[in-house]
């Protein structure tokens, strides 16, 4: 486990994506992101944990272009990061209603024309033939990451890919950021669910106090748990106290 205070030496490997000095306020000045370091080796999937409001969603954009009036250096290989280089599964992905799947898929194919959309359907059996309004919401989601891999991106940010998705969804998405990463790509995801995270990250990251608080390996998956644990029991010990006598 590593306090962060400073740029992580996180691995032995080429840092490809270093985050400094990160720090993000919205127009009520109220900071959201504070002096923020993190640096991802090549290759790698690193997950990211937090409680709500801790700004996950926020960085997630900061890397992506989304947001730019950031302070600090986001650099990719040595470089001043471009949005070109990213590519973002949001956790509620826009549409336009009037559009079918394949249309929608079409779009992106644009950019990549050896983007084979009936060959990666076979693991999704989307409908693409209908409008997208007629979707689920965990169809939707694999409409988006289909969209996403079909810009083979360097760098891929999934913000909470498992929210609304069926099992076999969950197995497609977990085997394909698994083929990404043989691929090189280097890969950030968040999840409110930890446990979704453990089989598939290098790293996962605490973020807490608008900063990366711990960064944990594999092998300290278990102690995460356990800080996350005793948090939550320092937070809200008193009302599980009194939970104990109501239940």
């Amino acid at each position: 486990m590593q306090l962060i205070n400073e740029p992580t030496n996180v691995t032995t490997q080429r840092i490809v994506l270093s985050i400094k000095d990160l720090t993000l306020a919205y127009q009520s000045e109220r900071l959201i992101l504070e002096n923020l370091h993190l640096e991802i080796a090549d290759g790698q999937v690193h997950g990211l944990v937090g409680i709500n409001g801790s700004g996950k969603t926020s960085l997630l954009k900061c890397i992506s272009g989304e947001i730019d009036f950031y302070k600090g250096k986001i650099f990719w290989k040595g470089k001043a990061l471009s949005y070109k280089e990213v590519a973002l599964l949001e956790t509620n992905n826009y549409f336009y209603h009037y559009l079918t799947g394949r249309e929608y898929l079409q779009i992106f194919q644009a950019y990549q024309s050896q983007f084979d959309i009936a060959l990666v359907n076979e693991i999704f059996q989307l409908p693409l033939h209908e409008l997208i309004d007629n979707y689920s919401t965990g169809m939707k989601k694999k409409l988006a990451f289909m969209a996403l891999l079909s810009l083979d991106r360097p760098i891929i940010i999934l913000d909470e890919p498992f929210n609304g998705i069926d099992i076999e969804g969950s197995f497609a998405f977990r085997k394909i950021i698994n083929v990404l990463k043989e691929k090189g790509k280097t890969l950030l995801i968040t999840s409110h669910i930890f446990e979704s995270l453990t089989n598939i990250c290098d790293q996962i990251h605490y973020l807490a106090a608008k900063k990366i608080y711990k960064s944990y390996t594999q092998a300290e998956f278990g102690d995460l748990y356990k800080d996350l644990e005793n948090l939550l029991e320092k937070q809200n010990g008193y009302a599980w106290e009194k939970i104990k006598n109501i239940i």
